[in-house]
C-alpha cells in the first residue's frame, strides 16, 4: 500500500519512520512546505520529497497528515477529493464545522478517515478497557516539559485532548456541565489547565494538563463500584484494586512488554483500509473530542478574562 506523509515536522517524521518499517507498506512520498523539514527527513528517508502536498497525491493511496492544525481541513479535503484514505493527527480540525464536512465527504466516497488519538492504543488502557463498566469518577494528569512545538495551539488542544478522548470512550453519557480554569505560562496561550466535566450518568471527570513542568506524567485513574483502576500510560502499567463479594481487596497488575501506540494506530489505519472496516478512532470520535475541548477552552478563557477584569491576576 502506497502511503505518503504530509508534514514532516517532529510528529510527521515519527510517522514516516513507522511506515517505512511496516510490512506491506511503501512510504511513497514526503511533503512539506518547509524545505528545512524536508532536508531533515532526507537523512532517514529515500522517498521522493515535495514542497506542495498536491504533487504527492497522484502516487499515493493513503495519506498521513501531520501539519499545523489550521491546515488540516484544506489538506484533508484535497486528499479525500482525490480518493485517498486519510489519517489525521489530532486535533482533528480548527472548527467542528470543518470536521463534519470531512466526515461527510469520507462517508460519501467510502474512504477511511482516522484521527490520531494514540492513547486509545496504549496497552495499559486497552487492558483496562474490558473492566471499565460504569465509571463514577475519573482523574487524569497529563504533565509535560515545554516541547518547543505545537505552539500554534494551547495545552487543551495539544495535551488535554488525549484524555478528553479517553474519557469520552468510556463514559457513554451526555456532558451536562463543564467548568475549567487555566493560564498562560511560557506562551501567550493557555499552558496549564484543569477541567471538571459532569455527565448525565453522574460521572465526574477531572482533567489536568500542563506543558510547563520539569517532569512528565501521564496517569489516568478510574473509580467505579468495587474497582479502582490506575493507569501509567508512560510506563504501560495498569493496577486495579478490586473488592470481592466477601469484602476482601485484591490487586490486579499488568505491565506491557511493548509500548508503541504510534505504530499500533498506523497499523489499525492500514488494516482498516485493507479490510474495509471502521478504524478504532473514527472522524466522529475526533469531532466529539474537539467539541468538548472547545467547551473547556471557552470556560477557561471566560474564567481567565474574569480574573483579569477583577485585577486578581
Amino acid at each position: 500500500m502506497k502511503v505518503c506523509v504530509i508534514g514532516v515536522g517532529h510528529m510527521g517524521r515519527i510517522h514516516a519512520e513507522k511506515l517505512r518499517d511496516m510490512a506491506g507498506v511503501s512510504l511513497c512520498g514526503l511533503a512539506d512546505a518547509d524545505t528545512n523539514s524536508l532536508e531533515q527527513a532526507k537523512t532517514k528517508h529515500t522517498a521522493p520529497r515535495f514542497t506542495d502536498h498536491k504533487q504527492v497525491l497522484s502516487i499515493a493511496e493513503a495519506a498521513v497528515i501531520a501539519t499545523p492544525t489550521e491546515t488540516h481541513y484544506a489538506i484533508a479535503r484535497d486528499c479525500l477529493d482525490r480518493g485517498l484514505h486519510v489519517f489525521m493527527e489530532k486535533p482533528f480540525t480548527s472548527t467542528p464545522e470543518q470536521a463534519r464536512e470531512l466526515i461527510d465527504l469520507a462517508r460519501t466516497k467510502q474512504l477511511i478517515l482516522q484521527v490520531g488519538h494514540l492513547e486509545r492504543f496504549s496497552p495499559a488502557f486497552r487492558e483496562a478497557l474490558a473492566t471499565i463498566k460504569d465509571p463514577m469518577f475519573i482523574e487524569a494528569q497529563r504533565i509535560s516539559t515545554f516541547p518547543n512545538r505545537s505552539t500554534d495551539i494551547d495545552v487543551i488542544m495539544d495535551l488535554m485532548i488525549h484524555d478528553i478522548d479517553l474519557v469520552l470512550s468510556v463514559v457513554k453519557s451526555n456532558v451536562t456541565d463543564v467548568q475549567a480554569q487555566g493560564t498562560p505560562v511560557v506562551t501567550d496561550k493557555i499552558d496549564v489547565a484543569n477541567a471538571r466535566i459532569e455527565f448525565g450518568s453522574g460521572c465526574v471527570a477531572s482533567l489536568t494538563a500542563s506543558r510547563a513542568s520539569k517532569k512528565k506524567e501521564r496517569t489516568f485513574k478510574v473509580f467505579q463500584k468495587d474497582r479502582y483502576i490506575t493507569l501509567d500510560l508512560l510506563k504501560g502499567k495498569m493496577t486495579a484494586a478490586v473488592r470481592e463479594k466477601n469484602g476482601a481487596i485484591h490487586l490486579e497488575e499488568y505491565q506491557a512488554e511493548r509500548i508503541d501506540p504510534v505504530m499500533d494506530e498506523l497499523v489499525d489505519f492500514v488494516e482498516s483500509i485493507r479490510q474495509k472496516r471502521k478504524p478504532k478512532v473514527e472522524g466522529e470520535h475526533g469531532l466529539q473530542a474537539l467539541l468538548l475541548a472547545n467547551l473547556i477552552k471557552q470556560a477557561t478563557e471566560k474564567n481567565l478574562a474574569g480574573h483579569k477584569a477583577s485585577g486578581t491576576l
